[in-house]
Formats: structure tokens, sequence, C-alpha cells
């Protein structure tokens, strides 16, 4: 039969390493909620005066995007959320400026006119077959009144894209 000695060594070792532990979590997860927002997209369209931005933070268990647009990136304002496994892949704006839209997970456009800021659509440019899809939209370019967009249909993983057109409500 072990010493109470023992026994109680045992157990502070034992209450000292589980405080260790605690004490590493909580500075692993003080780190990581401490981690500053950063911009992964900012994109501009040609006639120039506005701006689109993807910004990422933490949030929950893992990493947010938050969809903004303004003049500037300083008054840009919140128009979306991704949570989850949802990722902007892409901006993209009409030629004048006054539409635009973030392609998300590939395959989803959500679209804004800029002047009044509001949603104007969200359609998927490829019917998603999977999380993730297997094929996925690229190089969204809109009309030039804004009607509709063009875009490649292309597989996730290789070669092969074909053109696809969608129209705008």
């Amino acid at each position: 039969m072990p010493a109470t000695r023992t026994l109680i060594g045992v157990a502070l070792a034992s209450a000292a390493l589980a405080a260790c532990a605690g004490i590493a979590c909580g500075y692993t997860v003080g780190l990581r909620s401490a981690d500053p927002q950063r911009d992964v997209l900012v994109s501009t369209p040609p006639s120039g005066g506005r701006v689109a931005v993807v910004r990422e933070g933490p949030c929950g268990q893992g990493r947010c995007q938050t969809l903004l647009l303004g003049s500037t990136r300083d008054d840009a304002v919140e128009v979306g959320r991704l949570t989850g496994r949802e990722r902007c892949d892409e901006i993209a704006w009409s030629r004048d400026g006054y539409r635009m839209g973030f392609l998300v997970n590939g395959y989803e456009l959500r679209v804004f006119d800029t002047e009044p800021l509001r949603p104007v659509a969200q359609l998927n440019l490829v019917q998603p077959d999977g999380v993730p899809s297997t094929r996925i939209a690229r190089g969204v370019t809109f009309s030039d009144n804004g009607a509709a967009v063009t875009f490649d249909d292309c597989p996730r993983a290789t070669s092969g894209c074909r053109s696809g057109l969608a129209g705008i409500r």
C-alpha cells in the first residue's frame, strides 16, 4: 500500500499539470481572439470611386469573413457576413461601378447595387453538387448594363472550363 506522502505528491503533481494545461489553453485562445482582422480581398471598379473589401477575423471556433462596400476602405460598411465554411473567392464589378458581386464558395454570386447600397440578387452560377462543389465559377464579368454575368464553369481540380451565362433579376 502506497504511503500517504506518495499519494499527496501525485495529487499535487497532477493538479500542477492540470493548472499548466489550463493556462496554456487560455493563453492560446486569448492570442487567437486577439488576432486582428485582415483584408483578404480588395477590389475597385474600372471607373474607380468605390471599393469592395472582404475582411477576415476570428469568430467562434474559426475565422469568418465580412463583406464590405464603400467609397474607401475606411468608410466601407458591412453588407454581408460569411460563417462556417463560406469563403469569398472573387469580387466582380460592372464597368461603371454601379453593380458588383461577391463570388462565394466558387458558385454563389451575391449581387449588390452600390448607389443606393442594396442587395439585388443571390444566385448560383454553378449548381453545387457537394461541399465543396466539384465545379466552380471563375472570371465573373458583368454585362454592360449589369443585367447578366458571364463566367467560366470549371472543374475544381482539373482543366476543362466551359462558358456560362446567368441573368440577374
